[in-house]
């Protein structure tokens, strides 16, 4: 597992403070994800405007309660984040499939 793997993983893992910022941190990172891949893909579904905003962020929420309960199954075989934003591209999808 790389090293920015590890820190996220012993941030998570964690408590206090520390996890707090490594979740605020991760929250933000998965609603900017979650947000790019609204704007890219909802066209092609006819939404738009505040409902592509609206569904970014249930997206980013949805996988963050995902990741958190499947932390025990992260091998390290890709770097954290890369692990985490597969999760919230398959939230956006699966809303805008809807």
């Amino acid at each position: 597992m790389d090293l920015d793997s590890s820190s996220w993983m012993a941030a998570l893992g964690g408590s206090g403070i520390t996890r707090n910022e490594a979740l605020s941190t991760l929250h933000q990172m998965l609603l900017k994800v979650a947000v790019r891949e609204a704007y890219r893909r909802g066209p092609m579904f006819r939404i738009g405007g505040p409902e592509l905003n609206d569904l970014a962020h249930q997206s980013a929420d949805d996988a963050m309660v995902a990741i958190l309960g499947k932390l025990d199954t992260f091998r390290g075989e890709s770097r954290f984040t890369t692990w985490a934003y597969r999760f919230v591209a398959l939230e956006v999808s699966s809303k805008l499939g809807r």
